[in-house]
């Protein structure tokens, strides 16, 4: 993370130092591009565009795994129909899930050009994705104080790491979310786009928990992973 970060920090001033802000807002997406022909001239720049393209497509091998791999734990807990969860025999995937992000994602990709330019697209997209990174995010951190309340105040660490920072986190994505959805930065279609998801997987989300499968009782959970808990403790004594 460190080193990932340093890199955009690099990125970031090389670009300022070379470019104006006219410059910046004329290049778009290509300034890559165009800092490493200023860098190295046409062959560096040349390079550039192969590594954005492979870069990209390396981006988008890892979307399908991570979304393809999202649905399949969904289907397996069944709070998605349960053919998510099923997994080709043969190569051990999540077959369904992964022919059906596909197929979602290939139907995007040609609407898409009857929507509007790709830059548009895009930056509604990432915009969109941003403001449901900030709800989960701060879901997230509240679900850490309140799953574990009662190891709260234990000790100084537990309420700094349990309590205070997630608490704080959240308060900052709400601030976030709130921020972005009442300012006029953000374009209307982001805007629907964001909370729209959102408000569509309330769908699976309230129907499978009022057909009370397991994933959504607590203590049935709990139950469950007591008992995965116990098989993986026979398991490492037979191994032992």
């Amino acid at each position: 993370m460190v080193i990932v970060f340093a890199l955009f920090e690099l990125y970031t001033i090389d670009i300022n130092l070379f470019f104006s802000t006219n410059d910046i807002q004329s290049q778009g997406t290509a300034i890559a591009t165009a800092l490493a022909s200023a860098v190295g001239g046409s062959v560096l720049g040349k390079l550039m565009i192969i590594a954005v393209m492979l870069s990209t497509i390396a981006t988008l091998e890892t979307t399908l795994i991570q979304v393809s791999r999202s649905l399949f734990a969904m289907g397996r807990d069944n709070t998605l129909p349960r053919a998510f969860g099923k997994v080709d025999a043969k190569r051990r995937t999540p077959v369904i899930a992964t022919a059906v992000v596909t197929v979602v994602s290939l139907g995007l990709f040609v609407a898409s050009d009857f929507i509007g330019s790709v830059s548009t697209i895009m930056t509604d997209a990432i915009n969109a994705i941003g403001l449901q990174i900030a709800v989960y995010y701060g879901l997230a951190a509240l679900a850490v104080t309140v799953a574990y309340r009662k190891q709260l105040f234990a000790s100084l660490s537990n309420a700094l790491f349990i309590g205070l920072l997630p608490l704080l986190g959240a308060a900052f994505m709400a601030f976030t979310l709130i921020e972005n959805l009442s300012g006029s930065s953000l374009a209307a279609e982001a805007k629907w786009i964001g909370i729209g998801a959102l408000a569509l997987g309330l769908i699976p989300m309230v129907w499978y928990a009022v057909k009370k499968v397991p994933y959504y009782d607590r203590k049935a959970r709990l139950a469950s992973e007591d008992d995965l808990d116990g098989q993986l403790a026979e398991v490492a004594e037979v191994a032992a």
